[in-house]
């Protein structure tokens, strides 16, 4: 029981420090060898399959670029063994677009037993998001 309620702390933990733009926090929960998956390609300017915590920097600075966030609200957290998903949702603006977009989410995050995050993918409104974002 422990393990459970640590994994989804830690994704809590995430998701408070994306809000307050420290995305070295979570770059630092990462395995070496992390896939970080996030649908929307091709229309989703930061959409793909990053591997290690390097590209999922460059993920992060991607989504800056793009899109600034207006509320981003956890509604569940899921735990069973090394598995977490969270639901929620988010108020976005395009930065290059000004247009306003809302989307629900789900995230899965797949932890090892040392605590570090192995997979995570991201599930969201992608036609939302391509609407929002193009020019």
């Amino acid at each position: 029981m422990e393990t459970l309620v640590r994994y989804g702390l830690q994704v809590q933990e995430m998701y408070e420090a994306y809000q307050k733009g420290d995305i070295p926090a979570i770059l630092s929960a990462l395995n070496k060898d992390v896939i970080w998956e996030v649908m929307g390609q091709p229309d989703v300017p930061f959409a793909g399959i990053y591997h290690g915590p390097a590209d999922v920097r460059e993920f992060f600075g991607k989504l800056n670029d793009h899109v600034e966030p207006k509320e981003f609200v956890t509604e569940h957290i899921l735990e069973n063994e090394h598995i977490v998903v969270a639901t929620g949702h988010m108020n976005a603006k395009g930065r290059k677009t000004g247009r306003n977009f809302s989307t629900t989410w789900s995230m899965i995050w797949e932890f090892n037993d040392a605590g570090e995050v192995i997979h995570f993918r991201d599930c969201f409104d992608t036609l939302a998001f391509a609407r929002g974002l193009a020019k």
